[in-house]
């Protein structure tokens, strides 16, 4: 099974890291039961450099990031409001697709 992994990067700025993950956290707890298909999320915090946080997303297919992010899903990155006070620059969106690995052999 192939898995669209959505991943936002932001720069926070200096000073506002915890208020920043506070209103994500506070966003995106309410997501999987709001959008069929995201089967996991996380909040990733860089262990070098805290104002570096990701937010990652892992969808069924490629037609349930639409309900989330809309028909340009693969360029639209989704914000809350007044977000780009607490962001050194925009978002930057990333898209992967995970490929299962077969560890049935090991």
């Amino acid at each position: 099974m192939s898995v669209i992994v959505r991943v936002s990067e932001a720069y926070v700025r200096d000073g506002l890291e915890e208020e920043f993950l506070a209103r994500l956290r506070d966003l995106v707890s309410s997501f999987p039961n709001r959008y069929e298909g995201l089967l996991r999320h996380a909040v990733l915090v860089d262990l070098d450099d805290p104002r570096r946080v990701q937010y990652v997303s892992e969808w069924a297919d490629e037609a349930a990031p639409v309900a989330y992010a809309g028909e340009g899903w693969r360029t639209d990155a989704v914000t809350f409001p007044d977000e780009e006070a607490y962001l050194t620059g925009p978002l930057v969106l990333r898209h992967h697709e995970s490929i299962e690995i077969d560890t049935a052999g090991d």
